[in-house]
């Protein structure tokens, strides 16, 4: 079975890169984008099953890029990533799930496991 592919898209780049490491380790196929404007071109080459998308990120409108990440590829599951305690509700609502920064990375690797069990119920 091919690994799963996650993107994580976040512009604290020194924490997205500790994550795709750490995820790495536990055989995910994850890699990183640390602007939004990047976010395209890495969906094009990634294909990923999972995006970890970071909440406030400057330039970016989260809803909004939900919707273009969604348009890219319909079926990905969108987890997003906020060191704020109450993101916004209405982008919670487009999105599968939340996770609070600091993140423990059983807890993600769970939300991710999750995320796929739904994607391959809509497959």
């Amino acid at each position: 079975m091919p690994p799963v592919k996650l993107l994580i898209i976040d512009d604290e780049e020194d924490y997205a890169s500790a994550l795709v490491e750490r995820l790495n380790l536990r055989k995910f196929d994850a890699a990183a984008v640390y602007s939004s404007k990047d976010a395209p071109a890495a969906i094009e080459s990634h294909r990923p099953d999972v995006i970890l998308l970071d909440l406030f990120m400057p330039g970016m409108d989260a809803k909004d890029m939900i919707m273009t990440l969604k348009d890219a590829v319909p079926d990905v599951e969108i987890i997003i990533v906020s060191g704020h305690a109450d993101p916004a509700q209405d982008v919670i609502k487009s999105a599968f799930d939340y996770i609070i920064k600091p993140i423990e990375i059983k807890d993600l690797i769970e939300k991710v496991n999750k995320a796929l069990a739904k994607k391959k119920g809509a497959a």
